[in-house]
């Protein structure tokens, strides 16, 4: 999948105005979409996932289970508050990943032990 190709795809399943219910509870209202990424509101915050990052951890995890914490270690500027990133970032991911049809159910309870978790489908790579 290309960057592109990904961009088209998000853009025409998703819509600003979009709200995504939280597996933790709360909610994620989508309020921009660029050619840069996703912007979302999660409880006061406005935040932003770029394609880059989503197409990169789709393809870094291609065809395997991931959880937040391991989101958090691979990319944690993205990924981790504790690094300048949004831990919301993890479970956004996995709902847009779910939303694409790029991955499962979004299992686990977000807490330790049982972190949140997706199985990613195989992403073409072309």
């Amino acid at each position: 999948m290309t960057i592109d190709q990904l961009q088209q795809k998000v853009k025409q399943i998703i819509q600003v105005g979009t709200i995504f219910h939280n597996p933790g509870g709360g909610t994620s209202k989508i309020t921009a979409l660029s050619n840069h990424g996703i912007s979302y509101v999660r409880r006061n915050s406005v935040i932003s996932l770029s394609f880059q990052d989503i197409l990169d951890a789709l393809e870094y995890f291609n065809s395997g289970r991931v959880t937040s914490n391991a989101l958090r270690l691979y990319r944690p500027i993205v990924f981790d508050s504790k690094a300048n990133g949004h831990s919301c970032n993890c479970t956004f991911l996995f709902m847009v990943l779910r939303q694409m049809g790029s991955a499962s159910e979004i299992g686990g309870r977000g807490v330790k032990g049982s972190p949140f978790f997706v199985d990613i489908f195989p992403v073409d790579n072309e």
